[in-house]
């Protein structure tokens, strides 16, 4: 089956697209999308049946009519390609479902799992704050300390694919390949991610047999020499930026940037991607250009060299993909036609569903094939319009590969971050003319690291100009105004994306029609533009408190006047809060106090620390808990900035504001949750209007205060633990707060805040505001009264994306159970028995409460804290 086309090289000439591997590829990866939720044996009958169907095709045809052969040819070719992957995937299911496993998982049973890592370690947090790592495994062997699974046997060999969620230390280390023995806690897995089970680690792993041999000794010094040259060369975030562009390692690049990468729309050049492996690819072939090797030598070699990469990469199933996308890339890019290209990417993309049919619901996958489509079906096609039209070769080129790849790729991005970045297209282009030299360059800084480290450094310092004119680029292109505008979420924004690309397409195809495009476009960004200026700014003037909408956490900002703001807490996301004291001015910290060792008040501290003067970090003296103070002294020493402990009865002088700590005023062991009563309380004021920061204190902490004879009156309540409903209505009435603040997270699984607790804040006269519901919120002061105005915009969850494709299995083991497992794990502090409340608002990985068993007259029953 072919399409004629107009022919690149020649505008006279068709060409033919060659498709009849693509409906093979397609009902394949319809085929390997179900899977999971069939049996094998529903799979054998499929693979079966489709085998036979193709086998009659090809006998009913007669061999005297042309058209009746090429037609059962292509529907035998349909048929195979089905039948290839159904046999496969019925494989696959069968091996999961019988797994041993399967079993031991829906028992919750702890057992001794032995495993070997598939994958890189990833890193669940941000920057240096990663506590916790998610570990992508093989399973090899389980043992139980007594006969489990409904079985006599202690212990089995296995297969198949599990999760693993683990402390970052002893863990973090594990590379691909290593084979591990570790105590885990199972949990059923969700059907559809193809996987035996997840589990849950305690303690450290211990590495029973890691990868050995001359090549992996090899590839692993000289990923360690490119490490240690880049960090003593290049600033830390050119450091971290040149590890993801040549090994794909994100670990070492700030929060912060990354996010600014992935907002701009050049999150692809910090993974291992299609683009580096055609770089690779590509680079070898210019280098033989003129030399008298034949196509097929040069070929050999540049096939040699991509492999080389991989290893030195690691030959995950992400980066194999990736080689393959990148090869077919550079065939459709080589030789102009999209012939060869597309057969070839339908062969691919069948194969490896095949290979691994849990790729069928990979959304990273998934944009592989998207960019990759778009480059072979149009890129080569506009690039030779923009030559013909007088653009130069290879800015034609790259211009109509970035337009190509960001167009196919936009409805699947909406599909996790449900936004549209207006700023991708020109971003790409400004930093295509330097990714190839950076690629190459360190490359070779790379394999030179261990023999020639001197002549390694000089090429390093060669491309430190370019990545500075990259992380530039992230920077300014992320913070530029209307670069990104939101767009509906799901499968209807994703299907209302792709009509308005093609109906915009379909347009500029006019001539006539694109002068009228062209000044819908400046109008809109005329009124736009009009529109900020007109509308009131933010932070609005004269503000004194602000409280950041981070999610389900704190930040608390006291401003000091020019850039200058005494900051209490940093919320869990170092992103949002640098994103909003961005929005506030604050340049200048002289003090950041961190009331407790929560993840929910501590995971952000990286964002205050970005690009700003912090003078101290100060905490409650020895706070728990401990492995999260260590942290907290890692990082502030990492940045140069002191850690200082605050006294309660201290009375400190900051600029116009002055801050007393009030608690705590015991130390407390036993309590509900130790850290919690551990809060720093602090009354803050500024120019005659006070606020009370509680931290998290709960009803244990907020009673001693009372009956010390603390003074807790404040104009402004920090309502304690973001509205929970652990609460002395005493403390509540006695702060005799106008204003009552909760920093508090959209849709989170806690239920804060707790309705009977709005209730009471209401009744005691003040009135409350809440960061889900108005955004970042503003308190300021107006004649004798104070105003409080809302930004707006409230902060949803963010997805972690791909990176970021939401983690397979977490929506798996759901529910009450789900939570369970994680606090056996030792992951996080232990359940309270009462109301099913959780100590720790810091993994991320919760379930939602049961609902109140109880409604209040007129009100919809609801999650309780």
């Amino acid at each position: 089956m072919t399409v004629p086309v107009p022919d690149s090289d020649d505008e006279g000439a068709t060409r033919r697209w060659d498709i009849r591997l693509v409906p093979a590829a397609a009902l394949g990866w319809l085929v390997a999308w179900a899977a999971p939720l069939l049996s094998a044996g529903a799979l054998i009958t499929l693979a079966g049946t489709a085998l036979v169907l193709a086998a009659g095709c090809l006998m009913c045809a007669r061999p005297t009519r042309a058209g009746r052969r090429r037609w059962a040819a292509a529907a035998a070719l349909l048929l195979s390609g089905l039948a290839l992957v159904a046999g496969t995937s019925a494989a696959k299911i069968y091996a999961r479902d019988e797994s041993p496993l399967r079993v031991l998982s829906t028992q919750e049973q702890d057992v001794l799992l032995r495993f070997r890592v598939s994958e890189a370690i990833r890193g669940l947090g941000s920057g240096s704050t990663r506590s916790r790592v998610l570990v992508a495994a093989e399973a090899v062997a389980a043992t139980c300390d007594h006969p489990c699974g409904g079985r006599s046997i202690r212990s089995w060999q296995l297969s198949g694919d599990l999760l693993i969620f683990a402390p970052a230390q002893g863990w973090a280390e594990l590379t691909p390949g290593s084979v591990v023995t570790a105590e885990v806690t199972l949990a059923p897995a969700f059907r559809q991610d193809m996987l035996v089970a997840i589990a849950f680690a305690r303690g450290r792993p211990e590495a029973t047999m890691t990868p050995t041999g001359v090549l992996n000794s090899a590839t692993a010094g000289v990923r360690d020499g490119l490490e240690v040259r880049a960090d003593r060369v290049l600033h830390p975030d050119e450091a971290g930026l040149l590890r993801g562009i040549v090994l794909g390692d994100t670990a070492g690049m700030d929060a912060i940037l990354l996010e600014q990468f992935r907002i701009s729309g050049l999150a692809h050049v910090t993974a291992v991607s299609g683009t580096n492996c055609a770089i690779v690819i590509g680079a070898v072939l210019w280098t033989l250009r003129g030399s008298r090797l034949r196509g097929r030598t040069r070929a050999c070699v540049a096939g040699l060299a991509l492999a080389g990469f991989v290893v030195l990469v690691g030959p995950q199933p992400s980066v194999l993909r990736a080689a393959v996308m990148g090869a077919i890339t550079l065939l459709a890019l080589a030789s102009g036609s999209t012939r060869q290209a597309v057969p070839a990417l339908a062969g691919a993309v069948l194969v490896l569903l095949a290979v691994d049919p849990s790729l069928a619901r990979d959304l990273g996958f998934a944009l592989s094939v998207a960019a990759t489509t778009g480059i072979v079906v149009v890129g080569s096609g506009w690039a030779l319009r923009l030559r013909t039209r007088g653009w130069p070769e290879p800015v034609a080129s790259v211009a109509a590969v970035c337009a190509a790849a960001g167009l196919f790729t936009a409805p699947l991005l909406v599909l996790i971050v449900a936004r549209v970045s207006l700023i991708s297209l020109p971003a790409n282009l400004l930093i295509a003319p330097v990714v190839a030299f950076v690629t190459v360059l360190g490359l070779a800084a790379a394999l030179l690291s261990p023999i020639c480290p001197w002549l390694s450094e000089v090429l390093l310092r060669l491309v430190d100009v370019p990545l500075r004119w990259m992380v530039w680029i992230a920077e300014h292109a992320a913070r530029t105004p209307g670069a990104v505008v939101p767009w509906p979420s799901g499968l209807l924004g994703a299907l209302a994306l792709v009509g308005a690309l093609v109906l915009l397409v379909t347009v500029l195809r006019r001539p006539g029609l694109r002068l009228l495009v062209a000044a819908t476009c400046a109008g809109i960004v005329v009124s736009g533009v009009s529109i900020r200026v007109l509308a009131p700014g933010w932070p609005p003037s004269g503000w004194l408190f602000a409280a950041c909408d981070v999610g389900q956490g704190d930040a608390l900002v006291i401003a000091l006047g020019s850039g200058r703001a005494l900051v209490v807490d940093a919320g869990p996301d170092p992103v949002l809060v640098d994103e909003c004291l961005r929005r506030l001015g604050v340049q200048d910290v002289p003090l950041l106090v961190l009331s407790h060792l929560h993840a929910d008040h501590i995971d952000g501290l990286a964002g205050i620390l970005h690009g700003r003067n912090v003078a101290a970090v100060a905490t409650a003296p020895a706070p728990p808990p401990m492995d999260a103070s260590s942290r907290i002294h890692t990082i502030a020493a990492e940045a140069g900035v002191p850690v200082i402990s605050l006294t309660p009865g201290e009375t400190r002088v900051l600029g116009p504001a002055i801050m007393a700590v009030l608690g705590p005023v015991a130390r407390y062991v036993g309590t509900r949750s130790d850290p919690n009563n551990s809060s720093l309380v602090l009354r803050i004021t500024v120019d005659q209007v006070s606020i009370l920061a509680t931290g998290d204190v709960e009803s244990e902490a907020q009673h001693d205060l009372l009956r010390r004879g603390i003074d807790v009156t404040a104009d402004i309540l920090k309502v304690p633990h973001h509205g929970s409903a652990y609460q002395d209505p005493a403390f509540l009435t006695a702060t005799q707060a106008q204003v009552a603040l909760i920093s508090v997270g959209a849709d989170n699984d806690y239920g804060h805040p707790n309705e009977v607790l709005v209730d009471r804040l209401v009744a005691a006269g003040m009135s409350v505001h809440r960061t889900d519901q108005d955004g970042d919120i503003a308190v300021l002061r107006a004649a004798e009264s104070l105003t409080v105005l809302g930004r707006g915009d409230p902060t949803r969850r963010r997805v972690n994306a791909l990176s970021d494709n939401p983690v397979p299995g977490l929506h798996g083991a759901g529910g009450r159970r789900f939570s369970r497992l994680i606090r056996r794990s030792g992951l996080v502090p232990a359940r309270s028995p009462r109301r099913g409340h959780c100590r720790d608002h810091g993994v991320g990985l919760r379930s939602r409460p049961p609902p109140a068993p109880q409604r209040r007259a007129g009100r919809p029953a609801r999650p309780r804290d």
